[in-house]
This record gives C-alpha cells, sequence and structure tokens, in this order.
C-alpha cells in the first residue's frame, strides 16, 4: 500500500490519482485509502488535482517552436517567444483563435516548422509556466510583444509593432 503524509502538498498515489493534502500540525502517516475516504476534511484537506487546461499537443508545440527560435542558455528569449505566441492568440489577428492555429499559420513561425536544436526539458518547462500564466491571466496578453525578429548576442529582438 502507498503510504502518503498529511503534510505533503501534492503527491503520487497511483499512476492514474494525483491527490492533494495539506495539514501543518503534524506528520501523521496515513494510507492513500484513507486520504481518498475522509468525508469531512477538517483539518486534513483532500482534493484532486485539476487538469492542465492546454493539451499535450499545445505543450509540445510551443516547445518544439522555442527549439527553432531560440538557443537553449536564452530563458528570457524562450518565454519571449512563449508570450509572443500566446499573445498572438489573444490578440486573435495572427492566423487563429487557438495555438495550434497560431503556430502553424503560413509565415507565422518558422521555428514550429524547423528546430535548430533538440528540444529541450527547459524548453518544456518555460511553455508549460507560460501557459500556467496565460491561463491563470484569463488568456489575456502577457506582455505587449506581438512579433520578434534575430537579434545581437544570440538574442531575438521583441517588439509591440512590426
Amino acid at each position: 500500500m502507498v503510504h502518503i503524509y498529511k503534510s505533503a502538498r501534492i503527491f503520487t498515489v497511483s499512476a492514474a490519482v494525483i491527490i492533494s493534502c495539506t495539514r501543518l500540525t503534524t506528520k501523521e502517516k496515513i494510507s492513500a485509502t484513507e486520504a481518498i475516504a475522509v468525508s469531512n476534511p477538517s483539518p486534513l484537506y483532500v482534493t484532486e488535482a485539476a487538469a492542465n487546461p492546454w493539451t499535450d499537443e499545445e505543450l509540445d508545440a510551443i516547445a518544439i517552436t522555442l527549439a527553432g527560435e531560440c538557443y537553449d542558455d536564452k530563458e528570457l528569449d524562450k518565454r519571449h517567444v512563449c508570450e509572443v505566441i500566446l499573445n498572438r492568440v489573444s490578440d486573435g489577428r495572427f492566423g487563429g483563435e487557438s495555438i495550434m492555429e497560431v503556430l502553424t499559420a503560413e509565415n507565422q513561425f518558422a521555428g514550429y516548422w524547423t528546430q535548430l536544436r533538440p528540444v529541450s526539458e527547459n524548453d518544456y518547462e518555460v511553455a508549460k509556466q507560460a501557459l500556467e500564466d496565460w491561463y491563470a491571466g484569463g488568456c489575456k496578453a502577457l506582455s505587449e510583444y506581438l512579433f520578434f525578429c534575430a537579434g545581437d548576442n544570440r538574442e531575438n529582438k521583441f517588439r509591440c509593432e512590426y
């Protein structure tokens, strides 16, 4: 049987179930079955983790685009490219109203179609954080950036006007 601690914030009970339990007063060990069975969780709170509002395809597509548009060691550059992608979705004038429609629209993101390097774990981390921020903000623009081009020092130049 898998055991969990009441003080744990998020943990995996099995491959299919993720629950969150918080109790600040003790490190008492309880089984996963006991944690799920709690009907009036006071002061133990048990909830199922919410699913991400984005799809794996969208996360993969953004990460792939980062591998085509940014050097791997330029994390802020990656974040800004994510902002341009998501800002264009929010704006609605750039080939579609979804992440996939904007990324695959003609003449939008060459890096989606051709990568300059392998996709890294950091590409996924930056893409996921940008998606979390975008959805948390009601899918509104994350910045004013709508355009970018290659710049100095292996970084892109970002701007709000073409």
